[in-house]
């Protein structure tokens, strides 16, 4: 490749950078560099995981970046069966890092330019970071179309339950008519059924429009309340042949509402085993805890389907279902966004390495350097 090849390539890795598409960003580097193929890991509690690839690359390596000698090294045999594998901590200058670059050079090229390796790791280091820095603008996005919706929605439904009301109450009154025919009953019956089900949805704009409830805060034992509601909730999975499988990891505690939290647990799995039970595809719900900094981080993921394309933008969004056919209201994720919301917290959707969805909650712990007998100010709930 000649200069001005080098340069073009350099400059589309850039420009892809800049537009958030980093796979393509980092082939685009590869490319600059000479290297044949490589992939960008992370540290994921005990292992490294492939994040994304130039190619299918296998990644079932125990290289530990910690323990590197220098923020770039030769690897002979770590990563693949390829000679000329060189490794390199992201960040570069950092004792524990959270990513790993790994490229493979052709045996033709001697020695890699060590100064291009940093120059590609610092830019990969940059859109990491940017990428990072994006996602809390976007929760704070959604939680404004939430909040704003809500007050709409909490106006909804208090209109629509006075005449509803009427309709049922009357309803029933003509019901309880002996001189009514059996057709007559069946209609009416009919209307009951769906003013019932009109109701119910009324209920759930309530409780989506209602994050702050009444419960009062408390200091609670974070992976007890994972297992109680994972619990209550897999029984009735486990009849659809959806198996509920926990993996706690020590948490610090989480001070908030315990129905909260309970309503946060069992409205991601029961909808994880809803997907999986109404596409056959999958078997398995995974909720996973652990402490990412001082974010008490919840996963559940599953093998399922996972999300359609055109709904993953919008999945937090009230009224969007993909079981609209079967009654679902589409309130379940906007109220659990809500609620995470109220607390200080995040949640979004990632793919599952199940092939299926994951949505991860971050919710912040309480912080034992806090007095003990203060609890955090309600109002910076």
């Amino acid at each position: 490749m000649d200069f001005r090849e080098q340069l073009l390539a350099l400059k589309t890795a850039i420009s892809f950078g800049r537009k958030n598409q980093l796979r393509e960003a980092f082939c685009s580097l590869l490319k600059w560099l000479g290297a044949s193929k490589g992939g960008i890991y992370r540290w994921k509690g005990d292992k490294w995981e492939l994040l994304f690839a130039s190619e299918e690359l296998s990644h079932d390596f125990t290289v530990n970046a910690t323990e590197f000698k220098s923020p770039i090294e030769r690897c002979e045999s770590s990563v693949g069966e390829d000679e000329g594998w060189w490794l390199a901590r992201i960040p570069l200058d950092s004792n524990s890092p959270s990513h790993l670059f790994a490229a493979s050079f052709p045996e033709s090229l001697q020695e890699p330019d060590e100064n291009a390796l940093q120059i590609a790791v610092e830019l990969i280091t940059n859109w990491l970071m940017a990428q990072e820095r994006e996602q809390p603008l976007e929760h704070l996005a959604r939680s404004f179309r939430v909040a704003t919706l809500g007050e709409l929605a909490a106006g909804i439904a208090h209109e629509i339950n006075n005449p509803l009301q009427v309709v049922m109450g009357n309803a029933e009154l003509i019901l309880d008519t002996e001189e009514l025919s059996e057709r007559a009953k069946e209609k009416l019956t009919d209307i009951l059924e769906a003013a019932n089900q009109i109701r119910e949805i009324a209920y759930a704009i309530t409780h989506f429009a209602d994050a702050r409830r009444t419960e009062e805060k408390e200091l609670l034992d974070f992976n007890k309340v994972v297992q109680e509601a994972t619990q209550l909730v897999s029984y009735s999975l486990v009849r659809e042949g959806v198996k509920v499988e926990l993996e706690l990891s020590p948490v610090l505690p989480f001070w908030g509402r315990r129905g909260d939290l309970e309503e946060i647990i069992v409205q991601l799995v029961r909808n994880a085993g809803e997907a999986i039970a109404e596409s056959e595809k999958g078997s398995r719900v995974i909720v996973h805890t652990e402490m990412r900094d001082q974010w008490v981080r919840l996963e559940i993921e599953d093998d399922g389907p996972g999300v359609p394309n055109e709904l993953r933008d919008r999945i937090f969004d009230p009224f969007v279902t993909t079981k609209a056919a079967k009654g679902g209201t589409g309130l379940g994720l906007a109220i659990v966004q809500n609620i995470v919301t109220a607390h200080n917290g995040r949640i979004w959707l990632e793919d599952s390495s199940f092939g299926g969805a994951k949505f991860v909650v971050e919710l912040p712990s309480w912080q034992i350097t806090q007095p003990h007998h203060e609890a955090p100010n309600e109002e910076g709930e």
